[in-house]
């Protein structure tokens, strides 16, 4: 068993603890600004954070996903090193993000307190806008490429359905062939035989079909239980599901092409979503 260092812990606990008294204090905006100083401080100390500019170019990657909403495009993401998902990398020096649709630029700002994340907007209702996402070094950008899928919608099921556990399957078709890759998340308000109720989310397997996708429901059964179970602090005697009103979310994304002297790991994606309403009833 590993050995926890009590001075590491009467460090933590103690800024905790200011952290909990400078929240607490209604006074003004210094106090404030310390406590959001000491939370910053923390969480980087959990999530191992680093300046862009300490970072040699290669080792830095950069892991980005737009999509499109009501003819805005939307550019959300971060900075890494390297593989590593945990460690956030903060830009720093001369180090910038900036991101190109629609022949407007724009900078990407930190979308939190901790910079862990950066984000953009840009007006483009094109029907798949081609969106540059940039690192930017000592005036030098790299860019990373990415073209959005087309809008897609769901034809089958036409609107929310009841779906029975002993009915087997769901089939689910869109309104175009999705080319690229698919995912599909589910949103789950459940209700439990004994009464209880939980809310969660995860993602869903599914089979292809020649002209559908389809979602077994015993698969859907045992992923809503698993999340159950883990609601309920994996209690291994947490009651079944009884019945269940889901949002089942499809994603359809593409892969974009990054910079060649960024870190291997980068990514840009382009995403499109749709979903739809499913009452489950494990019951019937």
């Amino acid at each position: 068993m590993r050995k926890t260092n009590p001075t590491s812990l009467l460090k933590q606990s103690s800024a905790a603890g200011m952290l909990l008294i400078l929240s607490a204090c209604g006074g003004g905006s210094a106090g404030d600004e310390v406590a959001n100083d000491i939370s910053t401080g923390l969480l980087c100390g959990l999530f191992n954070c680093k300046d862009s500019a300490d970072l040699a170019l290669q080792d830095i990657s950069t892991r980005f996903v737009v999509t499109q909403s009501n003819g805005v495009v939307q550019i959300s993401g971060r900075l890494g090193q390297s593989a590593n998902i945990v460690t956030v990398v903060r830009t720093s020096g001369n180090d910038q993000l900036s991101a190109s649709a629609n022949g407007q630029t724009v900078p990407l700002s930190a979308a939190d307190e901790l910079r862990s994340r950066y984000s953009a907007q840009i007006p483009d209702a094109s029907v798949q806008p081609v969106v540059t996402v940039n690192f930017i070094r000592g005036g030098t950008a790299y860019p990373n490429m990415v073209t959005l899928p087309a809008v897609f919608s769901i034809v089958n099921p036409a609107g929310p359905v009841t779906l029975a556990r002993s009915a087997g399957k769901l089939r689910v078709q869109f309104s175009r062939n999705m080319q690229g890759n698919t995912s599909v998340r589910v949103a789950m308000k459940c209700t439990r035989y004994d009464g209880s109720s939980f809310n969660e989310q995860s993602d869903l397997s599914f089979k292809l079909e020649p002209d559908a996708y389809r979602i077994d429901t015993l698969d859907l059964d045992r992923v809503l239980n698993a999340r159950s179970v883990a609601a309920n602090n994996n209690n291994a005697n947490t009651a079944l599901v009884s019945s269940c009103d889901l949002e089942l979310i499809w994603s359809n994304y593409t892969t974009g092409t990054t910079h060649p002297s960024l870190n291997k790991y980068s990514t840009i994606s382009g995403e499109r979503s749709a979903s739809h309403q499913v009452f489950y009833d494990a019951r019937l």
